[in-house]
């Protein structure tokens, strides 16, 4: 949370660390973006208590959400900058990248993922799931609708489902996937790859090769951009 003023002449902000250094540096940088926005609006009455979906918003609808989208902007911009990211990205997009991204800038890695999805000019999705259950995807402006919600099981075509279902750690290769299985079209040639841990958790790169350009979405909103000011 931040504790400070209305006119921000002062404040102090106070990260959980049970989660990780990684997870409170990405905390105390969007507190960060709270106090330095002064036109952000309370969401108590001594400042921003903010959840882990507030530190994975990106939609704009009403305005909390749009308050928490801008910190989550601010406080990637500030730790991971493109000119920082940019030589550790491959030719190809490879959830290895994410990892080294992960070592190099001491962040999370799906804070990274997020970053390399939306750095990169490739049709991508992201999808985070436990133990074969999801728990919540992204994409970036070029991926068609991704038709899974949280708590959807993972697709039983997939290869992320195979991988889940056989405790496969580390990192598996781009295959080739079914596009209905994770989209609402069939019209694009869709490879998926997967990191899975010990624990059940896991992340799916999904990359769309579409037959045109009719599958853009052309008013979906940027996931964690560059921040953006008055």
């Amino acid at each position: 949370m931040l504790l400070t003023d209305r006119v921000r002449s002062s404040g102090a902000i106070l990260a959980n660390t049970s989660r990780g250094m990684r997870r409170a540096r990405f905390t105390i940088a969007h507190e960060l973006g709270h106090f330095l926005m002064e036109w952000h609006e309370f969401s108590g009455k001594t400042g921003f208590t903010c959840s882990a979906r507030n530190l994975r918003e990106t939609r704009e609808g009403r305005r909390e959400l749009k308050q928490e989208a801008q910190a989550n902007q601010f406080a990637i911009g500030l730790l991971a900058p493109f000119h920082m990211i940019d030589p550790l990205l491959s030719g190809d997009p490879d959830l290895r990248d994410g990892q080294r991204l992960r070592d190099s800038l001491d962040l999370s890695l799906e804070a990274c993922v997020r970053r390399m999805i939306e750095r990169r000019s490739e049709p991508l999705a992201a999808i985070w799931s436990k133990d074969g259950v999801v728990r919540y995807a992204i994409r970036n402006r070029g991926f068609p609708f991704v038709t899974l919600s949280a708590r959807d099981r993972l697709p039983q075509t997939s290869q992320a489902f195979r991988a889940a279902s056989n405790h496969k750690q580390g990192f598996t290769e781009f295959a080739e996937a079914h596009p209905m299985a994770w989209t609402n079209t069939s019209d694009l040639s869709l490879f998926e790859q997967t990191r899975l841990t010990a624990n059940g958790h896991a992340v799916t790169l999904l990359w769309a090769d579409a037959a045109d350009d009719s599958d853009v979405d052309e008013d979906l909103l940027p996931e964690l951009g560059a921040p953006s000011f008055r």
